[in-house]
């Protein structure tokens, strides 16, 4: 989708908050696929706040990704971990549990994607980000903001040359699937109170 564009250029900090169906997780699924085919080698984490089990975790997503672009020979599925061409890695971890000295287990990552991003808390954030140091390292972050206090939210609120972020919403979507869209027609006349936040990428009210 267009309005994904501009996170294709390399930059430090990405980011993509906004509603249910705009496709912000498809997207970086994919592109992570991607930079493990043509960066062979490279480790990368896919993190949230909480991650109970691997059923929490973007896992299920990417290996479907992986499948649906016909890239199914180059990587290999374990149960806790997707092996990566060139002996690279995909690793899942929950950050809530993660101590000073625990997270240092990551810093070999040059990629990694926060999703659900809004629940992340802003002692995960302070520790992941010095964390992921390796050279041309990417921090990606996929929400939908709840609260102008949330950590993630705060941060790509600042301007700055090594961060970008973009908003996208069902509307954005060139695939956003018609049962979705009766979804979103009921809660748009059902849900008033909670649409703009479930669909919109508004602030929770």
């Amino acid at each position: 989708p267009p309005v994904f564009l501009p996170l294709l250029a390399p930059r430090r900090y990405k980011g993509a908050n906004g509603g249910r169906g705009s496709g912000k997780s498809h997207f970086f699924a994919s592109l992570l696929v991607e930079e493990h085919m043509t960066n062979r080698g490279m480790r990368s984490v896919c993190v949230r706040q909480i991650q109970r089990s691997l059923r929490d975790s973007s896992k299920r997503l990417i290996e479907d990704t992986i499948q649906s672009l016909g890239l199914g020979s180059h990587f290999l599925v374990q149960e806790r971990e997707i092996k990566c061409p060139g002996d690279g890695v995909i690793l899942f971890s929950g950050l809530q549990d993660h101590t000073a000295e625990s997270i240092k287990s990551l810093e070999g990552c040059s990629r990694a994607w926060c999703e659900e991003d809004h629940a992340l808390s802003k002692r995960s954030w302070d520790l992941l980000r010095p964390t992921i140091r390796m050279p041309n390292s990417e921090i990606w972050a996929s929400y939908n903001k709840t609260r102008r206090t949330d950590a993630v939210d705060k941060f790509f609120s600042v301007p700055s040359l090594d961060a970008i972020c973009v908003q996208a919403n069902w509307r954005d979507n060139p695939f956003f699937p018609d049962v979705m869209e009766r979804d979103r027609q009921r809660d748009l006349i059902h849900e008033p109170e909670s649409y703009n936040h479930v669909w919109e990428g508004g602030y929770r009210t």
